[in-house]
């Protein structure tokens, strides 16, 4: 009984490392097609970057949108200033409700909106597919993320067009990353 438990422990440990390392990300999340798949399980396999709000047009806050990635990502990109093949960005956006307390006035998060999630591709795997360019992958989730909702990367590109000097990411909001000041603008 030991062994067996000792089995299900050493494999459970090895199915939860398997987002958390970039270089396994080709082989849990994408297809040999290119289809990005939903990872279920990105609140516990990967670390929280930061938050933002976006305010609606009244001034409330509209939605929270919370950025995970690999810690391994991380701690590579804070060394060399680059993101490491495979690295997993993931975007959580959530709608956010406001509530009076003594503290003042509190936005909590509701249930989902969206999800997005972005693939580092160093070594231009899929140039045929419209979900891949300018070296990553871009995918869109509804609330129930079944499949890749987004007609394409220029759909996704379109809102990280401002950071396009900082390989599409807006590394500058989140304190985690330490970058390289050239990158940063």
């Amino acid at each position: 009984m030991r062994h067996l438990v000792l089995s299900f422990c050493l494999l459970s440990a090895s199915a939860m490392a398997e987002l958390a390392n970039p270089a396994d990300t080709y082989q849990e999340l994408v297809s040999a097609s290119g289809e990005i798949a939903f990872p279920a399980d990105f609140q516990t396999q990967l670390i929280h970057l930061g938050t933002n709000a976006v305010m609606g047009e009244g001034g409330e806050v509209q939605n929270l949108n919370g950025i995970y990635t690999q810690k391994l990502a991380l701690e590579a990109f804070n060394q060399t200033g680059e993101w490491p093949d495979g690295t997993v960005f993931f975007k959580d956006i959530k709608f956010a409700k406001a509530e009076k307390l003594n503290t003042g006035t509190v936005y909590h998060q509701q249930g989902s909106d969206i999800f997005f999630v972005m693939v580092k591709d160093t070594r231009g795997r899929f140039v045929s597919s419209p979900h891949w360019s300018d070296g990553w992958g871009w995918a869109m989730f509804d609330p129930e993320p079944k499949a890749n909702v987004s007609p394409n990367s220029s759909f996704c590109k379109t809102c990280h067009a401002p950071r396009q000097h900082t390989d599409w990411l807006y590394i500058d909001q989140y304190p985690a990353l330490i970058a390289p000041k050239h990158l940063v603008k």
